[in-house]
């Protein structure tokens, strides 16, 4: 549970049979379809083991305000519920604190909407510090709105999905009380906040570049991680980004740096994954998290190419960026797990993108070509240049050495003549050592 003061207790006897319950509104524009969606909520609840029993939808011109579906759908759900030993049912979208008093009294069984099932997940997966009070933050924020939904029953013996404590204790919890307690953990995030952009700064100040894998749940970014590591000739098992085929296996930031031949180098950085109609409080809390998409020289797009839904995961991933304001930085499209297509199913894909990648990260096919194009990507500002650096500024001679593509060096009685490919920031700084310019890389 999560209880007010942030203590995390979790029971995991409390999964159980659910029913899933969609409701297919007619919208104009581009959308997820409702089969798409409840495919993902089942996926959903399987990542919170509990096991679907059954699936109910109905379609109308608007959700129903009291009840989302009409009466007699609602009807056949608590006959379902009671035929199938169901102990919940999910709903496929957030339903209002009024929405959810009158289902449960109607149905009869605790009734789950599809935030505080993800937010359930979240509550889970959280090991840091930081991201669990990140969780914590997104269910007070979603919690606050619906204590005067719930009424009487603020009181309820907790213990049950999305709820984690709030409003689950016996102690009735008022706006006050949670909205102090958001103000408290946003203060302590702030702080945390301040930390990483200290972080941030000293990675600036070493002039290696970042790049951030983003993507949906589930569709890899852990596995490429892990991938690129191995290659690394002293692998610390203990360092690996954790891998389950599982939705939000990870949720915490990873970084890790990942050397290319030539002494190039840059940061990899895998970031919690996204999520049809991810929560807007939720984005809102992992913003300091996300922070590091905001930073990165060059973000891979990780897409599972073998889901039927691929294009709008792609979408989905897309919107959650602009959604941080990251609009202009460089972007390579990975299409992964092409293992699981045969070679006519990955021929009927075609180039989708212009800037993509085809890769296996299990089975390491085309890693080796995603390497050269992040690295085409990020140094392609890189200019080759002579420098003749004098034996004084040996700290110099140390950077360039350790730190670029040299193509050339040697000794003179000046100093070291050396040629290089260096970063725009490091034209700047070295410029008065720089005695010919060659032709960009």
């Amino acid at each position: 549970m999560i209880n007010i003061s942030g203590e995390y207790t979790f029971d995991k006897n409390i999964r159980g049979k659910a029913i899933l319950a969609g409701l297919d509104v007619y919208q104009k524009g581009e959308r997820i379809s409702l089969e798409d969606s409840l495919n993902e909520l089942k996926e959903l609840a399987g990542a919170a083991s509990i096991e679907v029993v059954d699936i109910i939808t109905q379609s109308r011109e608007k959700m129903e305000s009291s009840t989302y579906m009409g009466k007699g759908k609602i009807e056949e759900i608590r006959d379902q519920a009671i035929r199938k030993n169901a102990d919940m049912v999910i709903f496929d979208d957030e339903l209002s604190g009024i929405q959810i008093r009158n289902l449960e009294r109607i149905i009869g069984v605790e009734i789950i909407d599809r935030t505080s099932l993800i937010l359930d997940i979240f509550g889970h997966r959280a090991k840091s510090k930081e991201g669990k009070l990140q969780v914590e933050l997104a269910m007070l924020k979603y919690q606050k709105p619906r204590l005067i939904g719930l009424g009487g029953d603020l009181s309820r013996t907790g213990a049950g999905i999305g709820t984690r404590g709030l409003g689950e204790t016996k102690l009735e919890l008022d706006r006050r009380v949670i909205s102090k307690r958001i103000s408290d953990i946003e203060k302590e995030l702030e702080e945390v906040k301040k930390q990483r952009e200290v972080q941030r700064k000293q990675r600036k100040r070493t002039s290696i570049p970042t790049v951030a894998l983003v993507g949906y749940t589930n569709a890899g970014k852990s596995t490429i991680m892990n991938h690129l590591m191995q290659m690394e000739e002293e692998e610390d098992t203990r360092t690996k980004s954790f891998v389950k085929d599982m939705l939000f296996a990870t949720l915490d930031p990873f970084h890790r740096k990942i050397k290319l031949e030539d002494n190039l180098e840059f940061i990899l950085i895998d970031t919690v994954g996204f999520v049809s109609k991810l929560p807007h409080d939720l984005v809102e809390s992992f913003k300091s998290t996300l922070e590091e998409v905001e930073e990165a020289s060059l973000l891979l797009y990780v897409v599972d190419i073998s889901r039927e839904d691929y294009k709008h995961q792609l979408k989905v991933t897309r919107n959650v960026v602009e959604e941080l304001n990251v609009k202009d930085t460089p972007y390579l499209v990975v299409f992964n797990k092409i293992d699981k297509l045969s070679s006519e199913e990955l021929e009927k894909t075609g180039d989708i993108f212009e800037k993509s990648v085809y890769i296996s990260a299990i089975e390491g096919e085309g890693i080796g070509e995603l390497l050269k194009e992040i690295e085409k990507e990020i140094f392609k500002t890189s200019k080759e240049v002579t420098l003749l650096i004098p034996f004084s500024r040996g700290d110099i001679s140390s950077y360039i050495l350790a730190s670029t593509r040299v193509m050339q060096q040697e000794y003179t009685e000046e100093g070291l003549l050396v040629t290089a490919f260096l970063k725009p920031e490091d034209l700047e700084k070295y410029r008065q050592f720089i005695i010919e310019d060659e032709k960009k890389d």
